[in-house]
Order: C-alpha cells, then sequence, then structure tokens
C-alpha cells in the first residue's frame, strides 16, 4: 500500500500547471481513504501501537517503509564507525527550483546522526543542531549522506554530517546530543533511550 501512496506523491507533486483532469481521481482518492479510515484505530491507539516491537522504526518519516513521506532511505554502518546512505530525491523534495529543500537535508542528517550515535554505542536526543549550506543540492540525482561521531563528554555527544553530489558539498552538519529518556506510549512506568527510531 505505502509503495502506492508513494508514486501518488511522486505524481501529484508538479500538478500545478498540467492539464490533468482531477475531479474523478479526488473523489476515487477519498473512497480510499474513506475505506482505510473506517478500518484502522485513533490516532492515540495507533501511536501506542507504533512503539511495539519494530514500529517506530517502521513508521519513521525518513526511513520508515511504512511511512509514505519517507523516501526511504536506507543506512549502513562503516568500519570507520560512520554510517553513509546514497539516496535520489525527486520532485516532492524540492525547495529551490531543481534542489532538494533545505528542510528535507536536515531531516535526513538528524535521522542520520542518531543513527551514527547508535552505531557508535551512543543514544541521546539532539539538543543542538546547526547546518551549512554549502552548495545546492539537487533532486534527481545520487546523493550520499554520511554522519559520525566526533566527540563523547558523559552524557553529551557531539555528531557531525555531511551531504555530497558526486565530489561536491552541500551541507556540512553538527549536532549536539544529550542521554535523555522519554515515556512509551501506552507503556506506563517505560521510558526509551530511542532518539528519531535510530534503535
Amino acid at each position: 500500500m505505502v509503495v502506492e501512496l508513494r508514486r501518488l506523491r511522486d505524481a501529484s507533486a508538479a500538478l500545478a500547471m498540467s492539464e490533468v483532469e482531477l475531479g474523478d481521481i479526488a473523489d476515487r482518492l477519498g473512497e480510499v481513504a474513506s475505506l482505510l479510515e473506517s478500518r484502522v484505530a485513533g490516532p492515540a491507539d495507533r501511536l501506542e501501537t507504533m512503539w511495539k516491537g519494530a514500529g517506530t522504526r517502521r513508521s519513521n518519516p525518513v526511513s520508515g517503509p511504512e511511512n509514505p513521506i519517507a523516501p526511504p532511505v536506507d543506512f549502513v554502518g562503516c568500519d570507520d564507525g560512520s554510517v553513509m546512505a546514497t539516496v535520489t530525491l525527486g520532485p516532492a523534495y524540492q525547495g529551490p527550483p531543481g534542489c532538494v529543500h533545505g528542510g528535507i537535508s536536515a531531516l535526513i542528517i538528524d535521522h542520520m546522526m542518531g543513527l551514527a550515535n547508535h552505531w557508535g554505542g551512543r543514544y541521546g536526543m539532539t539538543a543542538h543542531y546547526e547546518l551549512d549550506y554549502r552548495s545546492p543540492t539537487p533532486l534527481l540525482q545520487p546523493l550520499t549522506f554520511r554522519c559520525w561521531v566526533h566527540e563523547v563528554d558523559g552524557r553529551k555527544t557531539w555528531t557531525h554530517g555531511t551531504i555530497h553530489a558526486g565530489d561536491r558539498l552541500c551541507v556540512e552538519a553538527r549536532g549536539l546530543f544529550l542521554e535523555a529518556s522519554v515515556p512509551v506510549p501506552g507503556q506506563p512506568g517505560t521510558r526509551s533511550t530511542v532518539a528519531d527510531g535510530s534503535q
């Protein structure tokens, strides 16, 4: 189902100047949405279910296979302690003409930093985060994301990340993460150290 939703996402990302007649399409999509809404639990119950088993990873907005807004991005851990991913982003993620929206770059790198922390045996939540946009990040071209733990001091972890288009540096990022936990929905007395679905 999510694969088909992503097809719809990509097909509808640039309809503003098209000549496609959308009235009947909207009606048919409305029927499907009504059918699905009548069969699923309410938002609070779904939030609780997402934290059972691998649910949080499956619904993550960056890498979740069950989240239609996720590209999705598949990351791999490297022997040098970094995590990497190669992804090509389409028009649904456009900001400036032909370029990835800066907020999408930030979203993916923030998630990636959490994965790098986990890969390095650390955990924590984002306390401070800064990015330098060095050059436009292109759509429809393979992008290489890389992130690694830079420094550790007690509860604090400083993590760095980059985005490259080929050999060209597009984005540099630095983040400070603090060890922390939050209550798990639907599990009184249980707290989680998982940040951004990185575990």
